[in-house]
Order: C-alpha cells, then structure tokens, then sequence
C-alpha cells in the first residue's frame, strides 16, 4: 500500500524498483547517469564501484536531514561526497605505471 502511495505522487520518468537486486541497480545508474546517489549502504557499496558520490541517508553521521539544519547536513554531505578527494583515487589502478596519479592538495575536502 505505501508503495503504490509513493508511485502514485511520482512524476512521469521516474523508476521505482522495489527490493531490487545489483544487475537492476546497475541498469538504472546506466539510464539515469546520476551525479551523486542518495542512499543506503548496500546500494552505496555499489555505486562506491562505478567511482558515482553518494550519501548515506540511513546513516546520519553529521545529523540528521530534518528541518532546515538538517538540510544544511545534507548540503554539507553531498558536497562532501562530490568533491572526496579519494573518489578520484579510486578510479587509478596504481600497478599501472603508464596512468598518471592525480596530485591532491592538502586539506580539499
């Protein structure tokens, strides 16, 4: 019943998948080419693979997303994700001696 509340207040183009599984993740993250995922952990360790930023709603490390604090804590953690020194160190296999490793600057995230 409340999955077809939510289908029901969704715009046309929007994809719902319920309980699905990686092949059908992988498939949407293909269609829609998000630039970064608002997620759970288990969805968050795949995307974590294809090197796509994403947060962590069911964590609530910097507090919690409710009110307008809490939309500051989701702003400050999108951006936190987007711009993760690491991510880009994630995509450079270091046994390749020919791949150039990206210089990070101290203090950029």
């Amino acid at each position: 019943e409340d999955f077809e509340k939510v289908i029901a207040r969704g715009r046309e183009g929007t994809y719902y998948i319920e309980d699905g599984n990686e092949l059908e993740f992988f498939e949407i993250i293909e269609r829609v080419k998000p630039d970064v995922i608002f997620t759970g952990p288990r969805v968050g360790e795949l995307v974590k693979k294809l090197h796509i930023p994403y947060v962590n709603g069911h964590a609530y490390h910097n507090g919690p997303y409710m009110g307008f604090e809490g939309f500051v804590n989701l702003a400050r953690d999108m951006y936190n994700a987007v711009h993760n020194p690491l991510r880009h160190l994630a995509a450079v296999d270091i046994r390749d001696k020919t791949q150039e490793t990206p210089v990070i600057a101290r203090g950029a995230a």
